[in-house]
């Protein structure tokens, strides 16, 4: 009788295992929600100083905020690596490759989205460049993946997606250049 991750109950795990499961529900959605108010704001400082500093590019602070990035991932790592091996955890070292690569990636995008930001407006641009993404990622996991299936789901996901066009929309008719 195998027990799933969690440790449900409903698996024939244990109750104390029933209760790990919920801390690492806890943890995650914590992880989560930490995780994407820090994304929220990640973007905030440099879009203002591209903002208040017309004459400069609008690349100005991309060095600054990649370097930042690349920094406090690597010592995360460090400090992660470092009590792996006090702790006699393997290291996954083949980690790094794929995580360098999707944050140049990133950092293109970054780039684009301050471009963006300065020729559109703060109100206009950021909203494309934070929602364009979204949009990107659901209909790939819809379509690729096919991570939502079922009618009402898909009909939720219409209904979601429909307003945020509108939204979208609205903002790019009406928001201020």
């Amino acid at each position: 009788d195998s027990e799933d991750p969690a440790g449900s109950p409903q698996s024939g795990g244990s109750p104390g295992a029933a209760r790990g499961g919920l801390g690492r529900k806890i943890l995650g959605v914590s992880l989560a929600l930490a995780g994407g108010t820090l994304c929220g704001v990640n973007n905030v400082p440099p879009s203002l100083y591209t903002l208040s500093h017309p004459e400069l590019s609008p690349f100005a602070a991309v060095f600054s905020q990649c370097l930042g990035v690349w920094l406090v991932s690597s010592w995360i790592y460090l400090i992660y690596s470092s009590f792996a091996r006090l702790a006699k955890w393997p290291v996954p070292h083949s980690a790094i490759r794929p995580a360098y690569i999707s944050g140049c990636i990133w950092a293109v995008g970054f780039s684009c989205m301050l471009a963006g930001i300065s020729d559109l407006g703060y109100s206009v641009g950021y909203t494309l460049d934070a929602v364009g993404p979204v949009v990107v990622s659901s209909l790939i996991s819809i379509f690729v993946y096919k991570e939502i299936t079922g009618s009402k789901q898909l009909a939720l996901f219409a209904l979601s997606f429909a307003c945020q066009i509108t939204g979208v929309v609205l903002i790019a008719v009406f928001g201020k250049a």
